[in-house]
This record gives structure tokens, sequence and C-alpha cells, in this order.
């Protein structure tokens, strides 16, 4: 057992080490001066510093180690940094209670993707309702062992412990968090098209899918799971809600680390029961709050409102007082991310979105159906003229082929300002990751590819890392094996059965996802937010395989999800990295659950298609004419969004009205000079800048989180977060980190932690209570489709 002296090195609560069958003598605890960040010696070795120069690694010492002990402090507020590997971990408690749980949420949330507004149940609720049962059953179930495969097994093996409760969680999540994106094609191709898609044609496409993305995952790992470089800040909050539940408050407070007395458990469930209560206001009482359009109020001008509507326009001078735009995303977030995307959102969309629209760009003439006005963050297709197009007419259904002669009639069409500026942005996002990532990780990443070539194990030699040598690694060889096994199945797939991808096409789609992996994985691991391939894929497919708009739909799924997969597990390793847990568990529970969830969620989906009867793009596009609620918009907009790129093709639709000129963000060498500059000098302007005057600063001068956009950033979506999120952001990466951080280290990922499982409750109990007493419409509580800032529309609270 650590003295007293090296306890109050571990600065936080770690887990809870009365939750252990074992002596104190056989914890492994480890306490040296490469925990003081600054007194890491691969900071102070002169080779490497010279060989990592111009990198982000290579900067001056001072400075670096300023911002690398910020990392340190933010993951030592939450990780524990002591670690008994003898504890039970794969035991009958985590995989049965884990199991049982991701059902229920993987059946849920099938269900809820048919919701007109898609409704997730997050894995948080899981946490909260295991942790009782894995404490009944160390009580309940027999102690008793025996012996099978070589082995001792108990279904009691002791004490429920913090490492079960943790898996548990991570096979819930990859079996039910929400649907394989594969079952958008099954879906689009039985429900909107029309197709014959059985499930045994649907489950290898589902899976395959699914499990490449492991492969890659193992070769990532050493470039951006060992680095103590890589926080995956995205995890923080995750780790306080177990933090949370586990933490060893008493003997913090018995020494003095804290001057802060309440525990983190009895705060984590005050913010919940808080914001339970608060969203019944913007939720159910008050919806007005979910969107407050100040602009609106103050003008009587039909554009100007048109602009600061956030539903339909820019949403200048809009603010949200609902946590489900906000979320705890930016509470750990780094500030500077923060404050880069919004000033990029602001940019792309604020400024030269407006430029286009004053100057007659193809687009301007977009007419909104829902408001009568020019389309701003709309996501239609319109004629040169400014009619809207619906997207039936482009196929010949159910054979879904490409209706020529309408297109060669109608056309050329274009897409709103708002819209086409996405994709300029979009571009522009891939080819700054690739020149940012390759200029500042560049020599780090030479350096582990050499180790990785090499079998050379960590070389980072933080205390996480010290204490994971305890663990035995998935080798290599097995990682390649699952990419190669799912990989040969995904040509399999595509030649035999109705998702459609030529051979070679899984050769080409691999290949993207190849280049863009590391890169994209880097700017996860630093900022937390992930970078999606949806764009490059759909514009990749449309130009190899033009007309074939299955093929196109299947190029995408495979190459977006097997991104999006491998970033997955890395996250769960990076999980497994800092509560000790090891790799061959982590894997485990990623695959283990993956593999039931394909079964369960491509069942349910096909089951209620045949229950409620499968429709065409005809009608009002639901999923059963009465029921408003359930119109399935999400696969509707994955079909829609084939129009482009598979019905039209990338070539016509931006060489015929735009010139090619949506290309000028991209790396490929467009025509523009804008193209190039943008590309080119943009990203590599900084980094020539620290090579010759070193400082922490330059790094922050980041293109590729500044043109990133996610989750209600996207078009189509009410546009009223900039200025909630950044007053959010200001206080908890901010303030309170740089004035307040002995509460900031206790509390602020708990904070977050426990209003996210509150609204994840609270939207459940709302949607129930709406079901049998519809919430009453006034001013502040408009009509049951009508949009929160409906006075933008110069409309009242009842539509009229």
């Amino acid at each position: 057992m650590a003295d007293t002296t090296d306890r109050r090195l571990d600065r936080t609560d770690e887990l809870d080490s009365r939750s252990s069958p074992v002596p104190d003598h056989q914890r492994r605890a480890i306490h040296h001066p490469t925990v003081e960040p600054k007194q890491d010696p691969w900071k102070t070795d002169a080779e490497y510093v010279e060989y990592e120069k111009a990198g982000i690694e290579g900067q001056h010492d001072e400075s670096y180690d300023e911002e690398d002990d910020a990392i340190a402090r933010a993951i030592n507020s939450v990780a524990p940094q002591e670690d008994d590997p003898t504890l039970p971990v794969l035991t009958f408690r985590s995989v049965f209670l884990g199991t049982l749980w991701g059902i229920v949420l993987c059946v849920a949330n099938s269900i809820f993707s048919f919701r007109t507004v898609t409704l997730l149940i997050s894995v948080t609720i899981v946490i909260l309702l295991a942790y009782p049962m894995g404490h009944a059953m160390a009580k309940i179930l027999p102690r008793s062992s025996f012996n099978a495969f070589g082995q001792s097994w108990s279904l009691n093996p002791g004490p429920f412990n913090a490492k079960e409760h943790v898996v548990l969680g991570m096979i819930a999540s990859a079996m039910g968090s929400q649907p394989p994106y594969g079952i958008d094609n099954v879906v689009a191709q039985r429900l909107a098209a029309g197709q014959a898609v059985s499930f045994g044609s649907a489950i290898p496409w589902v899976l395959c899918t699914q499990m490449i993305g492991f492969g890659f995952a193992g070769v990532l790992r050493r470039f951006v799971v060992w680095p103590r470089e890589m926080p995956w800040p995205s995890n923080y909050s995750l780790m306080a809600l177990y933090a949370s539940f586990w933490g060893n408050d008493d003997a913090m407070a018995a020494e003095g680390a804290s001057k802060y007395k309440m525990s983190r458990y009895t705060f984590f469930w005050i913010a919940v029961i808080c914001c339970i209560g608060y969203e019944f206001l913007p939720q159910y009482i008050f919806n007005a709050l979910q969107t407050v359009s100040l602009l609106c109020w103050f003008s009587k001008d039909a554009v100007a409102r048109n602009y600061g509507s956030a539903t339909y326009g820019f949403g200048y001078l809009t603010l949200t007082f609902d946590w489900n735009y906000i979320t705890s995303t930016f509470m750990t977030t780094p500030f500077w991310v923060t404050c880069l995307m919004l000033s990029g959102n602001i940019f792309w969309t604020w400024i030269m979105v407006p430029i286009l629209n004053a100057g007659n760009h193809p687009g301007s003439n977009a007419i909104s159906a829902a408001t009568g006005m020019q389309a701003i963050n709309d996501s239609g297709l319109y004629t040169l003229d400014g009619a809207l197009v619906a997207k039936t007419h482009l196929y010949n259904l159910p054979e879904f082929t490409v209706n020529h002669t309408y297109i060669e009639t109608a056309g050329p069409f274009v897409i709103s300002n708002t819209f086409y500026m996405s994709y300029v942005q979009s571009f522009f996002n891939l080819s700054a990751t690739l020149s940012h990532c390759f200029l500042w990780y560049g020599p780090q990443l030479k350096r582990q590819t050499i180790a990785m070539f090499r079998q050379e194990g960590r070389e980072s030699h933080d205390v996480h890392n010290e204490l994971m040598r305890a663990y035995k690694e998935v080798p290599e060889w097995f990682y390649a094996l699952i990419a190669l096994v799912f990989f040969i199945g995904m040509i399999l797939t595509g030649e035999l059965t109705i998702f459609k991808m030529p051979w070679w096409s899984v050769f080409v789609a691999t290949a993207v996802v190849a280049v863009f992996i590391i890169p994209i994985a880097i700017i996860n691991a630093i900022t937390g937010m992930q970078i999606g391939l949806n764009v490059i894929t759909e514009f990749i497919a449309g130009l190899a395989l033009p007309g074939n708009v299955v093929a196109v739909m299947c190029f995408k799924s495979y190459g977006y999800n097997t991104m999006i997969q491998a970033l997955s597990l890395l996250s769960d390793l990076k999980l497994g990295h800092y509560l000790h847990i090891g790799p061959r568990t982590m894997l485990f529970t990623q695959m283990y659950g993956t593999v039931i969830g394909a079964f369960i969620s491509t069942g349910v989906c096909l089951k209620l298609i045949d229950v409620w009867g499968p429709t065409s793009m005809g009608g009002n596009g639901t999923l059963d004419p009465h029921q408003g609620d359930w119109k399935s918009v999400s696969y509707y907009l994955f079909f829609n969004a084939a129009a482009i790129w598979g019905a039209i093709g990338p070539r016509h639709f931006f060489g015929d009205a735009y010139g090619n000129k949506v290309y000028i963000g991209f790396a490929l060498g467009g025509k523009s000079m804008l193209g190039k500059l943008g590309d080119s000098i943009l990203p590599v302007a900084p980094w020539l800048a620290n090579r010759y005057r070193p400082s922490r600063w330059w790094i922050y001068m980041n293109f590729a989180v500044f043109s990133m956009a996610i989750g209600n950033w996207q078009i189509g979506n009410p546009q009223n977060y900039t200025w909630s999120v950044l007053v959010v952001a200001f206080v908890s990466q901010f303030y309170l980190f740089r004035n307040h951080f002995a509460w900031w280290s206790k509390y602020n990922y708990v904070l977050g932690a426990g209003l996210d499982a509150g609204l994840a409750v609270a939207i459940i109990i709302i949607t129930l209570v709406n079901m049998s007493h519809p919430a009453k419409e006034w001013a502040g509580n408009a009509y049951k489709n009508a949009a929160s800032d409906y006075y933008c529309q110069g409309t009242n609270y009842a539509g009229n």
C-alpha cells in the first residue's frame, strides 16, 4: 500500500480499492517521477526533441510542458493511478448484465430509429441501472467454483468491482447504443425502394461493414492509444461517471486533497435529478426555450427574420436553453477546439454564404417550401429556377435505376448556398486534416511505424503506460486476420447479395480509409471530435460508379462505417488504458457486442417493415400513413443522398451548374487558385512559422478543426447552438479550470455526465407522458409540428 505522500500524488479519486478481494500488498501502484508531466525523460532528451523538430513535440520545453501539464491534469482528475491486475473483469456478471441491457438498448434504439425525430437511449442508463444489479448478483449468486478448459470458474468471484462495471457498459454500448450504419442500406433499399432485402442477405452486409474497422484499429493503437499526447477527451465524461460510483472520496477528504466534501456520487445524482426536472420546461411545457431567436423579436423585416431563424435560417443572435442541443461534449472538449470550431462555423456559414447569396451564385434562387423565401438551412434539391425537386423523379422504382430522361429534361440542378458551402467546407476539412497531421506529427508517425514493424511495445513512460504493461496485448497478426476475413467477406457480399458493390470498389473504399484513418484518428484523439468520410466516399463512388445508386450507397456505408468502427474501438482501448482494463478484454467486448447487435438490429428493423408494410417514396413518405411520428426521416435522408452522388453524379451536378467551383477546398488540385491557396498555404503556414519562430500557440491554428462540423451542426438541424455552446465551454474549460481547479477536477466531468444522464432519462419520461397527456399549446409552446421559433415566419403558435 502506498504511503500518504504517494496517495496525495494521485490528485483525485481512484477506483475503489475496497471492491478488491485481494490483499493490498498485491495491488500494482506506480508512483515515480514520470507521473509528473514536466519530469518525463522524453521531454528532456535532446536527440528526441531534435528528431521532432517543427512538430507538435518539437516546441520549446517550457511552452510545451505547460500545455502537456494541462492535459495531464485533466486526465488525472478522473483516471485512477493505481491498479490491481488480479481483479476479475470478464465475469459471468459483467457479460450477463452487458448482454441483457445491450439487447434492451438494441431493440429500443432500432425501433426509435424510425421516428420522425430519432430518439436514442444512451448507454448511461445502462451504467446507472446495472450498478445495483451487479451488487445484488454478488450477494445472490453461489460462490462455488468449477473447472473447465483447464481453468477454475465461478459465477461469483467476489464483490462486484469497477472493472466489471466498465466492461458491461462497453458490451451494452457496442451492442445497442445505436443501430449499425449498414442498417441504413437495409432499410433504404427495403423501405424506400421496395426491394426484396432478406435477413440472410442483410446479415453478412451488416457484419462486414461493422467488423472490418476493428482490424484497422489494431494497427493504429500505437499511434493514437499508447502515446500520452493523445488524450481522447471524449472519454472524460464517461470516466467521471464511473468515478462517481467508484471513487474513494472518503479517503481523499480525510487527506485534505480537496476542500469540497460532497462526494462525486452525491453530486452526480443531484445533477441527474435537476436535469430531469429542468428538461420538462424546454421539452414539454415551454418549447420556445429550445430556440430563442432574438433577431426575430427585434426586427419586423421578413428577410432579417428568415436569416435570424435557427430552424430555416442562419440563427444569428440565437440561443438555446435546452441541454439536448448543448450536451457535455463542450465540457470535455478543450476550449481552444471549441473556439476554433465556432469561429469556423461563423466564417463558412455566417460570412461566406451571405456573400454567395448576394452574388447570385447558383442556388440563390432556391425557394424553401417551408418559408416561401430564399432557402438557407435547407438540404433540398432544386432546379435552376428555384423549384423543389422530388427525389422520386430521379429513379425508376423498384428497379432503382436512374431516370435519365427526367434528369436531362429538368436539369441542371442546384442546392442551397448553405448546403453548397458545407461541401466546400468538407473538402477543405479533409485536405487540411491530411496536411496538418503529416506536418505536425510526421516524425512521430514515422517512429511509431518503425516500432510496429519491429514489434516493439509501448515507448511512453507515463503512469498509465507503466500500469498497462501488466496486461497482454493483442498481437498485430490477429487484428490483420480480422481485417482480412471481413474484407474477403465484403467482396463476396457485394458480388452475391442485393447489396451490389463491384469487387474492385471494395479495394478502392479500403484504400480511401487507409489514407485518411491516421490523420482523422489523431484529430479525434486530440479534440474529441470525429471527422466523417461520408462526403468523400460518396464523391469517389459517384465518379467511379455513375448512375449505380445502390453501389454508391454501399460504397459510402462501407468506407464511412469502417472508419467509425475503428475509431470506436480505439476510443474504447484508450478508455481501457486509463481505467487499466486489458486490451484483449476491450477487444472482446467490442466484437461480442457488435456481432450480437448486428443480428438483433437487422431482425428488428426488417420485422418492423414487415408489420407496418414497406412503402415507396410516393405519398407522404411515412412508414405508416397514419403515424406522423414515425416517418423514418433519417433513413429517407440516407436514400435521398444518392440523388446527387448516385443518380446525377458529382461530375454533372457540380460541373453543369457550378463549373466545378465546389472543389476550391479540395486537395486534388481544382481549377481555382483559391483551392491551391486554401489547401497548400493555410495548413502549412503555422507549421512553417513554428519552425522558425517556435511557440505553442501555432498548434492552435488548426485548419482541420476550423473546418469541422459535427452532430447538430449539420444542414437542416436547428442552428441554435453557437452562443450557448460558447458560454458553457468558457465557464467549464476556461474559467473554472483556471480559477477553481480544485472544484473543476472533482466535479466538472461528473456534472457533465450527470446532466447527460438526466437528459436521457427525461427524454424517455417526457415521451411517455406526451403519449397520454400531450403538451398544451400556448405562445411558449407551439403546435405539434411547428418550429420552436415559429415567430420568425410571421405566424402565431397555432400556425396561423
